[in-house]
Parts: structure tokens; C-alpha cells; sequence
């Protein structure tokens, strides 16, 4: 199994399989950037006019939004889910945008904040509260029967944890095929 990279208490099969996904998306992404310069990853547009210092402060950004609603959900934050209707390209272009200001050192320090808070989070809840419903402003397709009598968009604690490690994964194999593309 990766190094999880901190001692973690786990208390399920669900958390030790959370974890580990967490691990790899996240040992994935660092072999995914490895020997490429600085100027390949702050400079050299791979989808659209991103980076890939771009790329992975975006998903970083996500995982934040992901923990934040994880959080709601358990009732460990008292906001509200911040964007009932919303223009997702938009918001990733203003989120991208304020983040191509900082340096790749900071992105890079960002990612490690990002994973360690993720399993630290992972760590901490409780195996019955994985299946927990609440509020997001993404969920595309929410259990139909909670749609129903909420008329919102809901998401489990477990989905939530999920979209950590498959949208790192994503963006992963996006620059992996870049990298291939080039010859690097």
C-alpha cells in the first residue's frame, strides 16, 4: 500500500480503502510532474490555456470545496453550501485565475496541504457517517428519492471523498498523456 505519509488511525475497511485511493491519486499526480522544469509546468499550456500548475491548483481547489461540503454535511462547519446556481466554467476560470498569481513552489505546498487534509478528514469520520446525505451546488444526478422531497441537489459523505481522488486521477492521466504527447 502507498505510504499515506502520517499515522492514521482507521477504524473500517471503507476508510483503509478511502485512504489508500487518496494515497495513490496523490502519489499519481507527484509522478505525473516529476522532472518536468519549471517553465513546462508554470508556462506550457496542456488543455486550453491551462498549465499544469494551473490544472492542479484547480483541483486542489475542488477538494477544498469537496471538504467544505463533507464538513457541512457532518455538521462540522455552520456555512451554507455557497452557489445554488452556477456556471461551473466560470467559476473554474475566476478559481484558476487568482491562483496563476501564485508560484508553483505555493501549489506544490498546496497539494501537500490538500492530501494531508484529506486523510486527516477520512481519518475522523465515522464509518455510518460515509453514507449521510447533504446539499452540494455540483451533484449532477442525486439519489432520486431524496431529489424529490428536497428539490435539491444532494451528495453522500462517501461520494464526496470519492471525487478527491478521481478528479486528482483525471488530471493525472491528462498530464501523462500531454507528457507522452511531447516525448517527456
Amino acid at each position: 500500500m502507498p505510504n499515506m505519509r502520517k499515522t492514521t488511525q482507521v477504524e473500517s475497511a471503507r476508510q483503509f480503502a478511502f485512504l489508500q485511493r487518496a494515497s495513490m491519486a496523490h502519489d499519481r499526480a507527484l509522478r505525473a510532474i516529476a522532472n518536468l522544469d519549471e517553465r513546462l509546468l508554470c508556462a506550457e499550456p496542456i488543455y486550453r490555456d491551462w498549465t499544469i500548475k494551473d490544472m492542479l491548483g484547480h483541483v486542489v481547489t475542488w477538494n477544498d470545496e469537496f471538504r467544505l461540503a463533507i464538513r457541512i454535511i457532518l455538521k462540522k462547519e455552520n456555512s451554507q453550501p455557497a452557489r445554488q446556481e452556477i456556471d461551473f466554467d466560470e467559476w473554474n476560470e475566476v478559481k484558476i485565475a487568482e491562483k496563476r498569481k501564485w508560484s508553483w513552489e505555493r501549489i506544490r505546498a498546496d497539494m501537500d496541504r490538500d492530501y494531508s487534509e484529506l486523510i486527516e478528514l477520512v481519518a475522523h469520520v465515522q464509518p455510518n457517517e460515509f453514507r449521510k446525505y447533504g446539499i452540494t451546488a455540483w451533484a449532477d444526478f442525486p439519489p432520486k428519492e431524496m431529489a424529490k422531497i428536497l428539490n435539491r441537489k444532494v451528495e453522500s459523505v462517501e461520494t464526496l471523498v470519492t471525487y478527491h481522488w478521481r478528479h486528482m486521477n483525471q488530471h493525472s492521466r491528462m498530464i501523462e498523456k500531454w507528457r507522452e504527447k511531447i516525448g517527456f
